[in-house]
């Protein structure tokens, strides 16, 4: 069976780093490829989209700066492992919050249009976020599985309910998928 892996970034950082809680350890570093493998198990891993809203820099603010930069050394490490980033939008709310925006419909289309052009049989998805359940039913349509991957602490049950299988990954799952010096 051939799989591909769709990432949806801010969940997955948010729940890893909650899932590892340790902050010597960074997501710039994690074995992402090694890490789809792992989640085809024994079927073919086709390939992997890493899906994030673009920072935006903002001058003489350190914190976006950071951020962007960290961001861009995540891009140039996905790049290098053949690993294509799709950019979505982050929109600051007048609370002062920031939201992403672009990036659950960006899975959803690829997800779609991938299945119709046959090119997987299993889509592994890794959010939380349940708007994604038509695109699930929708590539349910096409005679293609559907992974869910979570995590314990925002399981989506929306999710776990039209998938065709669930994984809640534990720490054990990704602490595997960093260089040995950052375990």
């Amino acid at each position: 069976m051939r799989c591909f892996v769709f990432i949806d970034g801010s969940n997955f950082y948010r729940g890893g780093k909650k899932l590892i809680n340790d902050k010597s350890i960074s997501l710039l570093k994690f074995d992402y490829t090694a890490f789809g493998k792992f989640l085809c198990q024994d079927n073919e891993l086709v390939g992997i989209r890493y899906y994030i809203g673009a920072i935006k820099r903002h001058a003489g603010d350190q914190k976006s700066e950071t951020m962007y930069a960290d961001q861009q050394r995540l891009i140039a490490w996905l790049q290098q492992h053949n690993i294509p980033t799709v950019l979505g939008t982050i929109i600051k709310h007048p609370d002062k919050s920031f939201h992403e925006k672009g990036v659950d419909v960006r899975i959803a289309v690829e997800m779609i249009r991938m299945a119709r052009l046959d090119e997987y049989d299993q889509a592994i998805l890794i959010s939380s976020d349940t708007d994604l359940v038509p695109a699930i039913e929708e590539v349910h349509s096409f005679k293609k599985k559907v992974k869910y991957i979570g995590f314990p602490s925002n399981q989506s049950f929306g999710l776990s309910k039209v998938a065709d299988d669930l994984l809640l990954l534990r720490k054990e799952d990704l602490i595997n998928f960093f260089p040995p010096h950052e375990k």
